[in-house]
């Protein structure tokens, strides 16, 4: 009984010992519950070995006093349900500061969960705002690079037309040094041409009324006169011949090669004034070189190809 006394008192002694506050000692819940039932139970057992002492110096120094001994009896058994009754309100002590950790918890763990998907929310918000600011951004380089686009195009332009006016101011500078020219030629030409010309625009044109030659002697009359046969320039020049009424060799022959048309400067004929089907290089001889102007077809189109050794009437044309 000594030695177990003795274990009891040291027991009694660590429980009451003043803790050194400098060790930090970490306990889960499962130590912590195994300690206070220790400690409790340690506790009951020093105050049941101090009475069995007691009871054992009593019984030893004292008489057998009969139902006062029953009463002690009953007075201990009280105090072991007492000790009982402590450790498990301890015990549930324990288990509510456990559940009071556990909703502590759950508490900070929903406010977490509450304060991430806010904090989610504001992001995923932000990153909307930040893709539309990044395509309002795009669309504007795009209309900006377009505007740059059309003012260079605009700048290309201006200077083109710049250009253009330039030559144009030229241009007309030039015609109004020819037509003061020709204005001089035509005052001296009214004073020297002789009586059977005709002006139009900017030439002097004669027509044979009553005689008729080939080609070749009515170029040569022409060249006499110090004119040629007529070249035809434009629909309006074509006019004029045609209303002359007269059927007249024109200065155009394919004499030199089969089918290729040139006037007697040596220029190439571009646009011509045929009638359907001509040129045709038909006819008895079947060598029509020389070209007329008919005037039993339509102004525009009274061309024919014809020998030329006929004979018809002529006109001579001279610049001024």
């Amino acid at each position: 009984m000594d030695r177990k006394h003795s274990k009891l008192l040291e027991m009694s002694e660590d429980i009451y010992a003043e803790p050194d506050m400098t060790k930090k000692v970490k306990f889960n819940r499962g130590e912590m519950k195994e300690r206070i039932v220790d400690i409790y139970v340690s506790a009951d057992t020093l105050r049941d070995g101090e009475t069995s002492t007691k009871r054992e110096e009593t019984a030893d120094t004292a008489p057998n006093n009969g139902p006062g001994d029953q009463h002690s009896v009953h007075f201990q058994w009280w105090k072991r349900i007492s000790g009982v009754a402590a450790v498990c309100l301890g015990l549930l002590c324990v288990l509510l500061l456990a559940g009071i950790i556990g909703l502590s918890v759950q508490y900070v763990s929903k406010n977490s969960s509450a304060e991430r998907d806010k904090l989610q929310n504001s992001y995923n918000n932000l990153t909307k705002e930040r893709d539309q600011l990044q395509n309002s951004y795009n669309n504007l380089t795009r209309e900006r690079d377009q505007l740059q686009t059309s003012y260079n195009n605009l700048t290309k332009e201006r200077d083109q037309l710049q250009t253009s006016n330039n030559n144009l101011t030229r241009e007309r500078d030039q015609l109004q040094t020819d037509r003061d020219f020709l204005s001089g030629r035509l005052t001296n030409c009214k004073q020297t041409c002789p009586e059977g010309w005709q002006k139009f625009e900017s030439s002097w044109y004669f027509l044979s009324e009553t005689t008729e030659k080939t080609w070749e002697k009515s170029r040569k009359d022409c060249l006499e006169r110090g004119a040629d046969l007529v070249i035809i320039n434009s629909d309006k020049e074509q006019e004029f011949l045609f209303n002359l009424k007269k059927a007249v060799w024109i200065g155009l022959t394919d004499s030199v090669k089969e089918g290729t048309w040139k006037w007697v400067d040596g220029t190439p004929l571009t646009t011509g004034y045929w009638y359907d089907k001509q040129p045709d290089n038909a006819g008895p001889t079947q060598n029509e070189d020389c070209a007329e102007i008919r005037n039993d077809q339509l102004p525009l189109k009274a061309w024919n190809d014809l020998s030329c050794d006929s004979k018809l009437n002529w006109i001579c044309e001279k610049a001024l």
